[in-house]
């Protein structure tokens, strides 16, 4: 006779590694809105979506914090279109960047670019993470 694991417990690991996932993003949510209070150092200029998008595709992790704080500044079409643009063309991270800022947008085309990503994204963890932002 083998041990195994509890139904119940097998049945729950997808849902507790989401669960995870969901925390470490929300964890980094956090740090990113943070990093720029740790060290002062003047704003760069983001004043139009295509300074925004290149921030959040760039390496600099104060620029990129900057540009997800001005994304909110924009008109809701437009973070739309940025956003979609992201997830066309961005790595891994900007992606998930993308996903979380979506995730918080009001209205059905949000929802249906989640979809869409949640369904083709190439990378599972982008899948997963879309996935749960169209969750109530």
């Amino acid at each position: 006779m083998t041990r195994g694991a509890p139904p119940l417990l097998s049945a729950a690991a997808p849902a507790l590694l989401a669960v995870r996932i969901l925390a470490v993003l929300v964890l980094a949510s956090v740090v990113l809105r943070c990093a720029g209070t740790i060290v002062e150092e003047p704003r760069a200029a983001l004043g139009t979506p295509e300074q925004i998008k290149a921030a959040l595709t760039g390496d600099d992790f104060r620029l990129k914090n900057q540009a997800r704080e001005q994304l909110g500044s924009l008109p809701p079409a437009d973070q739309m279109s940025l956003l979609a643009e992201l997830i066309a063309e961005g790595d891994a991270p900007t992606r998930m960047l993308a996903v979380a800022e979506l995730a918080r947008l009001p209205g059905e085309a949000s929802a249906r670019i989640l979809a869409d990503v949640a369904a083709s994204d190439p990378d599972p963890e982008v899948r997963e993470f879309a996935s749960l932002a169209l969750q109530p």
